[in-house]
């Protein structure tokens, strides 16, 4: 009876473990900080500044670089990714039009056929014809969301560059180096 007790305190104290870690593992982190150099740029202290002044410069540097834009990249990337997602759920929505096309061409098909004498042969015919037609539409829907999220991705691109120069001037200001 003294292995059972032993055995069961053994096994209770596994799953206790298991669970705690689990609490743990699971338990919300703090979200990640952003950093005042997105543009991950190597910057070097010339005039002998303290990392804690860098921090302090780099913060005023984003802040001033965004004003003199209007332009923030961290909400603009938020834009992008959620204008880069709805485009790949219209690209994937329209990927099935060619399938959809056939369905709905076939049962046109057999009511149109069914008059005619041979509801088969009207289905294949009107499978046929509107599936090639939904299968057009949905390449041309799919290079649409394509096109959309490219050009979104070069203005993102652009602004990020214009908003970089103003970034490094205000760091180079302060007595940086950047590369």
């Amino acid at each position: 009876m003294g292995t059972r007790s032993a055995s069961s305190q053994r096994l209770f104290c596994s799953f206790s473990a298991i669970a705690s870690l689990l609490v743990i593992a699971t338990a919300p982190a703090a979200p990640p900080q952003l950093s005042a150099n997105p543009a991950n740029l190597a910057i070097f202290p010339a005039r002998s500044q303290t990392p804690d002044q860098q921090r302090a410069d780099e913060a005023a540097s984003y802040d001033w670089a965004t004003q003199q834009t209007g332009w923030d990249p961290y909400q603009a990337k938020t834009v992008l990714d959620q204008q880069s997602q709805a485009a790949t759920t219209a690209a994937g929505a329209a990927r099935g039009g060619a399938f959809k096309g056939a369905a709905g061409g076939a049962l046109v098909g057999v009511a149109v056929g069914a008059i005619a004498g041979d509801a088969g042969k009207g289905a294949a015919i009107g499978a046929t014809s509107l599936g090639l037609t939904g299968g057009m539409r949905s390449r041309r829907a799919v290079q649409a969301a394509g096109n959309t999220s490219t050009t979104a991705v070069a203005a993102y691109q652009q602004q990020f560059g214009v908003w970089t120069r103003n970034f490094m001037a205000a760091m180079e200001a302060k007595g940086y180096s950047l590369r």
